[in-house]
């Protein structure tokens, strides 16, 4: 049995597109898709009051075996493969807060964008994730002076 999605034919752009459509049901005011040989960003800025918006970035990486080795085809196949799983992804995670079984900033939190005192900005989930791996308390502690990460020109 192949992997999910493996063989679809739906485009890279066309996904995107239709990954673009789905956010800006939720206030998404600016999305950008980056990207890289070995993966992708979607980041995000969703208006969550009047003029306050908060930033996301979801980083994607397709399954791909050895990336010294493959073909342009079988990168394109992988890039197709996993923006469509992004898309159902996103679909059913929006599908969930517009029925109201949860909150977006709930949902999404992992991929809130915050900065911390040093100006220094990741999302929630990698600053968590690093004060887990030793750096509790120390003076490079990911979590002393955070606050919501603003875009360019807002601070």
């Amino acid at each position: 049995m192949g992997a999910a999605y493996e063989d679809t034919s739906v485009s890279t752009d066309k996904s995107k597109a239709q990954i673009e459509k789905l956010l800006k049901k939720f206030n998404v005011k600016a999305i950008r898709f980056t990207g890289y040989p070995s993966y992708g960003i979607l980041e995000f800025v969703r208006e969550v009051a009047d003029k306050q918006f908060v930033p996301y970035r979801l980083t994607v990486k397709p399954k791909v075996r050895d990336w010294s080795h493959n073909t342009a085809s079988e990168l394109d196949r992988a890039e197709r493969q996993v923006w469509r799983v992004v898309y159902w992804w996103l679909k059913s995670k929006l599908e969930a807060i517009e029925f109201g079984l949860v909150e977006f900033e709930q949902d999404f939190l992992p991929y809130m964008m915050l900065t911390d005192g040093q100006g220094r900005t990741d999302t929630v989930d990698h600053i968590f994730f690093e004060r887990l791996a030793g750096r509790i308390g120390s003076a490079d502690d990911p979590f002393r002076g955070l606050q919501v990460a603003l875009p360019e020109g807002r601070g």
